[in-house]
């Protein structure tokens, strides 16, 4: 999975007013209580690439021949692929350390949205 982006917040009313902008793009909200919120936003690739695959499957290929699973296990691949690498994570605290006591490292709020 990509990296998770952690953004600092100094109370629970900024945590909402940071996760606007998030939510507004098509995150959903995963967890949230006063002191974090979780978000994620799935990648699933692109629409175009699943409906090639999904016609060359249905309509194309002959089911009898073994090319279809050869084009089913690539957009299966592809579909894991995008699921488990490409979509994004933020989590929004106001925990300024870990539960073992060390800093925690905050990424920048602009880095986010060039993504």
């Amino acid at each position: 999975m990509t990296k998770t982006f952690i953004l600092k917040a100094e109370s629970p009313e900024e945590i909402e007013e940071i996760a606007k902008p998030f939510l507004d793009k098509g995150f959903r909200v995963l967890s949230e209580d006063e002191t974090h919120l979780i978000a994620k936003k799935r990648n699933l690739g692109s629409y175009v690439v699943h409906f090639v695959f999904i016609a060359l499957i249905l309509f194309v290929i002959n089911s009898t021949s073994w090319m279809i699973y050869v084009v089913c296990g690539i957009y299966i691949t592809y579909f894991l692929y995008f699921l488990f690498t490409k979509s994004q994570v933020v989590l929004i605290t106001t925990e300024t350390v870990d539960k073992d006591g060390n800093p925690v490292e905050f990424d920048d709020l602009e880095d986010m949205f060039e993504i």
